[in-house]
Protein backbone atom coordinates (compact mmCIF):
# COMPACT_ATOMS: atom_id res chain seq x y z
CA UNK A 1 0.00 0.00 0.00
CA UNK A 2 1.44 3.34 -0.99
CA UNK A 3 1.76 6.42 1.20
CA UNK A 4 1.34 8.56 -1.91
CA UNK A 5 -2.24 9.68 -2.64
CA UNK A 6 -1.55 10.81 -6.24
CA UNK A 7 -2.32 7.45 -7.87
CA UNK A 8 -5.05 7.15 -10.44
CA UNK A 9 -8.01 5.00 -9.34
CA UNK A 10 -7.04 2.35 -11.87
CA UNK A 11 -3.61 2.05 -10.19
CA UNK A 12 -5.07 1.38 -6.76
CA UNK A 13 -5.83 -1.96 -5.20
CA UNK A 14 -9.33 -2.96 -4.21
CA UNK A 15 -8.38 -2.37 -0.59
CA UNK A 16 -7.26 1.21 -1.36
CA UNK A 17 -10.51 1.95 -3.19
CA UNK A 18 -12.74 0.55 -0.43
CA UNK A 19 -10.60 2.31 2.17
CA UNK A 20 -10.85 5.67 0.38
CA UNK A 21 -14.65 5.44 0.43
CA UNK A 22 -15.09 4.21 3.99
CA UNK A 23 -12.26 5.21 6.31
CA UNK A 24 -13.07 7.84 8.95
CA UNK A 25 -9.81 9.83 8.83
CA UNK A 26 -8.56 10.09 5.23
CA UNK A 27 -4.85 9.67 5.92
CA UNK A 28 -2.72 6.63 5.21
CA UNK A 29 -1.95 4.37 8.18
CA UNK A 30 1.68 5.51 8.05
CA UNK A 31 0.72 9.19 8.26
CA UNK A 32 -1.68 8.42 11.09
CA UNK A 33 1.16 6.61 12.86
CA UNK A 34 3.32 9.72 12.51
CA UNK A 35 0.59 11.84 14.10
CA UNK A 36 0.35 9.32 16.93
CA UNK A 37 4.14 9.46 17.34
CA UNK A 38 4.00 13.25 17.54
CA UNK A 39 1.23 13.06 20.16
CA UNK A 40 3.28 10.59 22.21
CA UNK A 41 6.32 12.83 21.88
CA UNK A 42 4.28 15.76 23.22
CA UNK A 43 3.89 13.76 26.43
CA UNK A 44 7.60 14.41 27.00
CA UNK A 45 6.70 18.03 27.75
CA UNK A 46 5.23 17.10 31.16
CA UNK A 47 8.49 17.53 33.09
CA UNK A 48 9.59 20.77 31.36
CA UNK A 49 6.13 22.29 31.92
CA UNK A 50 6.22 21.46 35.64
CA UNK A 51 9.90 22.40 36.01
CA UNK A 52 9.25 25.91 34.69
CA UNK A 53 6.31 26.70 36.99
CA UNK A 54 6.66 30.03 38.82
CA UNK A 55 8.15 29.83 42.32
CA UNK A 56 4.91 31.07 43.93
CA UNK A 57 2.97 28.21 42.31
CA UNK A 58 5.59 25.61 43.29
CA UNK A 59 5.47 26.85 46.91
CA UNK A 60 1.66 26.90 47.00
CA UNK A 61 0.95 23.62 45.20
CA UNK A 62 3.83 21.25 46.03
CA UNK A 63 5.21 20.02 49.34
CA UNK A 64 8.23 18.38 47.70
CA UNK A 65 10.13 18.56 44.43
CA UNK A 66 7.56 19.09 41.65
CA UNK A 67 9.22 16.72 39.15
CA UNK A 68 9.24 13.85 41.64
CA UNK A 69 5.71 14.37 43.01
CA UNK A 70 3.17 11.74 41.87
CA UNK A 71 0.38 13.70 40.19
CA UNK A 72 -3.00 12.53 38.97
CA UNK A 73 -2.73 14.77 35.92
CA UNK A 74 0.66 13.28 35.07
CA UNK A 75 -1.10 9.89 35.01
CA UNK A 76 -3.62 11.31 32.53
CA UNK A 77 -0.79 12.50 30.27
CA UNK A 78 0.93 9.12 30.63
CA UNK A 79 -2.27 7.26 29.66
CA UNK A 80 -2.64 9.44 26.57
CA UNK A 81 1.02 9.01 25.69
CA UNK A 82 0.85 5.22 25.97
CA UNK A 83 -2.39 5.10 23.96
CA UNK A 84 -0.90 7.22 21.18
CA UNK A 85 2.33 5.21 21.17
CA UNK A 86 0.65 1.82 21.03
CA UNK A 87 -1.83 2.97 18.38
CA UNK A 88 1.05 4.37 16.31
CA UNK A 89 2.96 1.10 16.48
CA UNK A 90 -0.22 -0.78 15.57
CA UNK A 91 -0.75 1.46 12.54
CA UNK A 92 2.85 0.88 11.44
CA UNK A 93 2.30 -2.89 11.74
CA UNK A 94 -0.91 -2.59 9.72
CA UNK A 95 0.89 -0.58 7.04
CA UNK A 96 3.69 -3.17 6.86
CA UNK A 97 1.18 -6.03 6.54
CA UNK A 98 -0.67 -4.26 3.72
CA UNK A 99 2.57 -3.29 1.94
CA UNK A 100 4.03 -6.78 2.26
CA UNK A 101 0.92 -8.44 0.81
CA UNK A 102 -0.95 -10.42 -0.19
CA UNK A 103 -3.83 -8.07 -0.84
CA UNK A 104 -6.68 -8.71 1.61
CA UNK A 105 -9.71 -10.66 0.41
CA UNK A 106 -13.13 -9.00 0.26
CA UNK A 107 -14.04 -10.10 3.79
CA UNK A 108 -10.63 -9.24 5.22
CA UNK A 109 -10.77 -5.71 3.77
CA UNK A 110 -13.48 -4.77 6.25
CA UNK A 111 -11.54 -6.29 9.14
CA UNK A 112 -8.46 -4.28 8.21
CA UNK A 113 -10.56 -1.12 7.93
CA UNK A 114 -12.09 -1.77 11.35
CA UNK A 115 -8.63 -2.29 12.87
CA UNK A 116 -7.35 0.90 11.25
CA UNK A 117 -10.32 2.93 12.49
CA UNK A 118 -10.02 1.49 16.01
CA UNK A 119 -6.29 2.28 16.19
CA UNK A 120 -6.97 5.76 14.80
CA UNK A 121 -9.60 6.37 17.49
CA UNK A 122 -7.33 5.14 20.25
CA UNK A 123 -4.41 7.22 19.04
CA UNK A 124 -6.18 10.42 18.08
CA UNK A 125 -9.00 10.52 20.64
CA UNK A 126 -7.65 8.78 23.72
CA UNK A 127 -4.05 9.82 23.06
CA UNK A 128 -4.89 13.34 21.91
CA UNK A 129 -7.29 14.06 24.76
CA UNK A 130 -5.04 12.55 27.44
CA UNK A 131 -1.97 14.42 26.29
CA UNK A 132 -3.76 17.68 25.41
CA UNK A 133 -5.96 18.01 28.48
CA UNK A 134 -3.27 16.73 30.83
CA UNK A 135 -0.58 19.10 29.55
CA UNK A 136 -3.06 22.00 29.66
CA UNK A 137 -3.80 21.29 33.31
CA UNK A 138 -0.11 20.89 34.13
CA UNK A 139 0.56 24.24 32.44
CA UNK A 140 -2.28 26.02 34.25
CA UNK A 141 0.10 27.10 37.02
CA UNK A 142 1.91 29.32 34.53
CA UNK A 143 -1.02 31.73 34.81
CA UNK A 144 -0.30 32.18 38.51
CA UNK A 145 -1.76 31.28 41.88
CA UNK A 146 -5.00 33.12 41.11
CA UNK A 147 -5.61 30.83 38.13
CA UNK A 148 -5.07 27.80 40.37
CA UNK A 149 -7.50 29.18 42.93
CA UNK A 150 -10.10 29.69 40.19
CA UNK A 151 -9.64 26.09 39.02
CA UNK A 152 -9.95 24.81 42.59
CA UNK A 153 -13.19 26.76 43.10
CA UNK A 154 -14.52 24.87 40.06
CA UNK A 155 -13.45 21.51 41.44
CA UNK A 156 -10.25 21.06 39.43
CA UNK A 157 -6.98 20.39 41.24
CA UNK A 158 -4.23 20.19 38.60
CA UNK A 159 -1.45 19.39 41.05
CA UNK A 160 -3.25 16.85 43.21
CA UNK A 161 -0.69 14.44 44.59
CA UNK A 162 -1.89 10.85 44.24
CA UNK A 163 0.34 8.43 46.12
CA UNK A 164 -1.63 5.36 44.96
CA UNK A 165 -0.63 6.09 41.34
CA UNK A 166 3.13 6.80 41.43
CA UNK A 167 3.27 8.66 38.12
CA UNK A 168 5.55 11.67 38.23
CA UNK A 169 6.08 14.32 35.55
CA UNK A 170 9.63 12.98 35.14
CA UNK A 171 8.37 9.44 34.43
CA UNK A 172 5.72 10.75 32.04
CA UNK A 173 8.34 12.71 30.09
CA UNK A 174 10.64 9.70 29.85
CA UNK A 175 7.84 7.46 28.55
CA UNK A 176 6.72 10.17 26.11
CA UNK A 177 10.21 10.56 24.72
CA UNK A 178 10.73 6.82 24.29
CA UNK A 179 7.25 6.12 22.88
CA UNK A 180 7.27 9.06 20.48
CA UNK A 181 10.73 8.35 19.12
CA UNK A 182 9.94 4.62 18.82
CA UNK A 183 6.84 5.29 16.73
CA UNK A 184 8.55 7.88 14.53
CA UNK A 185 11.55 5.59 14.02
CA UNK A 186 9.20 2.71 13.14
CA UNK A 187 7.56 4.85 10.45
CA UNK A 188 10.95 5.59 8.92
CA UNK A 189 11.97 1.92 9.00
CA UNK A 190 8.62 0.91 7.47
CA UNK A 191 9.20 3.26 4.51
CA UNK A 192 12.87 2.24 4.07
CA UNK A 193 11.98 -1.46 3.87
CA UNK A 194 9.56 -0.96 0.98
Amino acid sequence: MSDDTRFEPTDRSEYDLVRAANVIVPLSPLRKARVCGALALLGALAAPVVATLPAAVRDAAFSGPPLATPLGVAAVVLAGTVAAGLAGLGLVALHRRLARGPEPTDDAVWSFLAIEDALTGIGFVTGGLGVGVGLSLLASGHWGVDALDALRRNGVEPYLSVSTVPVTPRLTSAVGLVAGLAVLAATVVAVDRE
